[in-house]
């Protein structure tokens, strides 16, 4: 087993191998009476587009990514933290495309998301895209104060399906997990390794497109969403409330994510649906 990395030391790219270290840094808080982006730090290939307050005064920020998407051996930190009081969305652009190396590096990303008493923070990238030949290990973990609230979901597509790509990434590695103090909330851990049979009809069946999601909010839930065959929400042990979608198309997949996550909002935080224009 080879040794991590010391904390700060990005290892030097191999002959032939050039790799990229994207990083975004932003802290929301409340000045006078309204939430905005005090702080922020980033590097390419991580941008924001400049951040915009929707009606119900929550600050909205879109991160972008100009490159052709996470390349085999690049790296991604993103840390997000929000005050008391404050009110945050993060959405993407566009999709992670997930691309291969030419050693077979893996491209890894490391998400850490942070929310003060009376903080709010809502984090609902676009969908991660692995191209054939390609490896993602990600990991995301959100650490709450008590009486913070969160809204989180996440998606993964089989692979450029419409260029026959199902299931040809060599690996997805994903750990999610939600703490409020010493407590786990959430814990949500994912490794696939596609082979030859499981691209076969069957395995994944008819669904390229699979969604998680892990809300916390001091409302009570007396309309569970849940879709026959499509989407499925309940209550994990730390007293979190869990999402669980697939489909096979990406809209589809989409709609019923939109159609959770406004009655989640609406019943754990008392939020008005939310109306983005991309």
């Amino acid at each position: 087993m080879r040794a991590s990395p010391a904390a700060g030391h990005t290892p030097a790219p191999t002959l032939g191998q050039q790799t990229r270290t994207g990083t975004l840094h932003l802290a929301f808080e409340v000045r006078g009476g309204r939430t905005v982006l005090m702080r922020e730090f980033q590097k390419a290939p991580l941008m924001i587009v400049r951040p915009f307050a929707l009606p119900c005064g929550t600050l909205s920020v879109f991160v972008v990514n100009p490159t052709g998407g996470l390349l085999g051996g690049d790296h991604n930190e993103i840390q997000i933290s929000v005050g008391p009081g404050a009110k945050a969305l993060i959405l993407t652009q566009s999709a992670t495309r997930v691309q291969p190396s030419a050693t077979g590096a893996a491209a890894t990303q490391a998400v850490h998301l942070s929310v003060a008493c009376g903080g709010r923070l809502e984090y609902y990238p676009e969908r991660v895209l692995p191209f054939a030949g390609s490896r993602l290990h990600q990991t995301l973990r959100v650490n709450l104060d008590s009486g913070a609230q969160l809204g989180l979901t996440e998606t993964l597509a089989s692979g450029r399906v419409h260029a026959g790509e199902r299931l040809a990434f060599v690996e997805y590695r994903s750990r999610t997990e939600v703490w409020c103090g010493p407590q786990r909330l959430y814990l949500d851990v994912l490794r696939l390794t596609p082979a030859p049979q499981t691209r076969a009809p069957g395995i994944w069946q008819h669904l390229d497109y699979a969604a998680s999601g892990v809300f916390v909010g001091p409302g009570e839930i007396g309309n569970w969403p849940n879709v026959l065959g499509r989407l499925a929400s309940g209550l994990s042990a730390g007293g979190a409330v869990w999402l669980r979608a697939a489909a096979a198309r990406g809209p589809c997949l989409d709609a019923d994510l939109y159609e959770a996550r406004q009655s989640l909002r609406q019943q754990l935080f008392g939020a008005q649906p939310l109306k983005i224009r991309r």
